[in-house]
């Protein structure tokens, strides 16, 4: 019995070898893949116009991560449809590390826009890294006739249905403050989309509609410069860049919230080796004084942290602009 022992526990020691190597050898692919990333140059799908936050805090951190990694981050806008474009074009991109993208808040909330939901973005995802928030600020052009958010107010309840408002496109952040404000006021305003904060701060700026839920890191400095005026800041308090804007829930309608948010996020796929390095250049350049010095100036704030810190941003969002697109019946 003792020798029968003995040569079955032989042959079970000698499985598990086998396997363990097996097990290694198929290992070795992700480990060198994961050694050697990035061996070629990165596509950064932006899916906002140039100009816009969404494009420049991603060429920020982009430029800062090529630095590091030694190799370049190639940035490739592709808009419309409020970010759907860019999404889902990242969506069907091979989840290899060689694509990646900057995506703002609207993955929450845009996909609620259609019949059927084109993606789910808790889902179609791999997250990577949270890059900063920014409250937003409604402007108007320095020679309107708003001086602050009650003329504004007063004027679209004379007018139903004729006093217009630009966003960045259908359920960004700056259209659901808006749809937010329209319920809470009892109004009804004519909504202008574009295909990016960009040329809807342009137009603003141009006097061709006259109000923009614009993030307060793009519109500071115009405020500053008196080329915008801003009338009401979506913030707990006031704007320190801009301090002289009051808070929305000063003007009277303390329920109407929300914030911006930029992330880099990868095809759902993308190995854990791969995600994890991205993470890690991702928070390496937010830390650096250039960015953080930047982003400040802006009015906005750097986040950073875990894939965890973003996975959690998206599931606590994603009903909660379910529910608006429903009640006031969007569409795209």
């Amino acid at each position: 019995m003792p020798h029968v022992h003995s040569s079955l526990s032989r042959r079970a020691l000698a499985s598990l070898c086998v396997m363990a190597a097996a097990a290694c050898l198929l290992s070795l692919p992700t480990i060198a893949h994961a050694q050697s990333y990035p061996s070629k140059p990165i596509r950064v799908l932006v899916n906002s116009a140039p100009g816009g936050l969404t494009d420049v805090i991603g060429r920020l951190v982009a430029t800062r991560m090529s630095q590091s990694m030694g190799q370049p981050m190639l940035i490739d806008n592709r808009t419309g449809a409020g970010g759907l474009v860019g999404a889902e074009a990242l969506i069907k991109a091979e989840p290899d590390g060689y694509t990646i993208g900057v995506v703002a808040n609207a993955i929450t909330s845009a996909p609620f826009l259609l019949p059927s939901m084109p993606f789910d973005a808790s889902k179609d995802f791999a997250p990577v890294a949270l890059l900063m928030s920014s409250p937003l600020v409604l402007v108007t052009n320095v020679n309107s006739p708003y001086k602050d958010l009650q003329q504004y107010i007063a004027e679209a309840k004379m007018r139903p249905g004729a006093i217009s408002f630009a966003s960045g496109g259908n359920a960004t952040m700056g259209h659901l403050l808006a749809e937010q404000l329209q319920a809470q006021a009892g109004l009804t305003l004519i909504h202008v989309p574009y295909k990016g904060g960009a040329p809807a701060l342009n137009d603003v700026l141009a006097g061709h509609v006259p109000v923009f839920f614009d993030t307060v890191a793009t519109s500071a400095k115009l405020i500053q410069e008196n080329k915008l005026r801003g009338l009401v800041v979506v913030s707990g308090k006031r704007s320190a860049a801009i301090p002289v804007v009051p808070t929305l829930a000063e003007a009277g309608y303390p329920d109407v919230q929300g914030m911006g948010w930029f992330a880099i996020v990868a095809p759902v796929g993308t190995p854990r080796e791969v995600l994890a390095k991205l993470n890690e250049e991702a928070n390496k350049a937010l830390n650096t004084p250039e960015i953080r010095d930047r982003v400040a100036a802006l009015g906005g704030m750097v986040e950073g942290g875990p894939p965890m810190a973003l996975t959690n941003l998206i599931q606590s969002e994603m009903p909660r602009w379910s529910r608006l697109v429903r009640e006031r019946g969007i569409k795209q």
